[in-house]
C-alpha cells in the first residue's frame, strides 16, 4: 500500500521511474564489534564506539543543486555543506557513535564459554540497532526543498576467544539432539 501511494505521488509530480526528482539514496554498512567470550551469566553488554560507513547519493532535480546534507544517529550529528560535497554523485560518510551514546545490549546466550556453540553461533546481526536520520537540502533559482530519510543501522557481533573444543560441528549438534534409542 505504501509503495502504491509513493508511486501515485511520484506520478502526480511528473516522475515515471518511482523516484522523486529530489531524493536521497542511502547505503549503510553494518558496524562490526569483536566480542570476547563471556564466562559469567551477564545478559547485557556495553558496546564500544561504533563505526558506520554510509554512501549517500543525493539528487536535486534538473534545476537544483545540493546545498547541504545532515546525518544524525544517537546524539551524533554531522553536517556537510556545498564545499564538502563538491558536486559529487556519491558522498561517503564515516559516522562514529561514541559508546557513551549507546545503551546496553541484551545478548542472551550469545558468545558464552559455558554454552555449546556452533560455528554459526559465532556471529550475530542486530538489525536496526540504531537509526540514522538524514536530510538533504536542495536549492534552485525558484525554490528550496528539504528531503528527510531514515536508515536502519545494523550491528554485527563477532565472538572471539572461545576455546575450539566448545564449538560443535553441525554433525555433533545433530547427534546431540537425537533422542536416546529405546531398548
Amino acid at each position: 500500500m505504501a509503495k502504491l501511494l509513493f508511486l501515485l505521488i511520484s506520478a502526480a509530480m511528473g516522475t515515471t521511474d518511482g523516484i522523486l526528482p529530489e531524493h536521497l539514496l542511502v547505503d549503510a554498512q553494518a558496524a562490526v564489534v569483536e566480542l570476547d567470550a563471556v564466562a559469567d551469566d551477564r545478559q547485557l553488554i556495553r558496546l564500544p564506539d561504533l563505526q558506520f560507513e554510509l554512501s549517500l547519493k543525493p539528487m536535486c532535480g534538473a534545476a537544483g543543486h545540493v546545498e547541504s546534507i545532515s546525518v544524525s544517529a544517537a546524539d551524533t550529528r554531522q553536517n556537510y555543506d556545498l564545499d564538502d560535497i563538491n558536486e559529487q554523485s556519491v558522498v561517503d560518510v564515516a559516522l562514529s557513535i561514541p559508546s557513551q551514546q549507546l545503551g546496553p545490549l541484551r545478548i542472551g546466550d550469545f558468545c558464552r564459554t559455558t554454552t555449546a556453540n556452533s560455528a554459526a553461533d559465532m556471529e550475530l546481526t542486530i538489525r536496526g540497532a540504531l537509526t540514522a536520520h538524514l536530510s538533504l537540502r536542495c536549492l534552485s533559482d525558484e525554490e528550496q526543498s528539504m528531503i528527510y530519510v531514515s536508515q536502519a543501522l545494523d550491528v554485527i557481533l563477532r565472538c572471539n576467544n572461545i576455546d575450539d573444543a566448545s564449538i560443535e560441528s553441525p554433525e555433533d549438534q545433530e547427534s546431540s539432539t537425537d533422542p536416546e534409542p529405546k531398548l
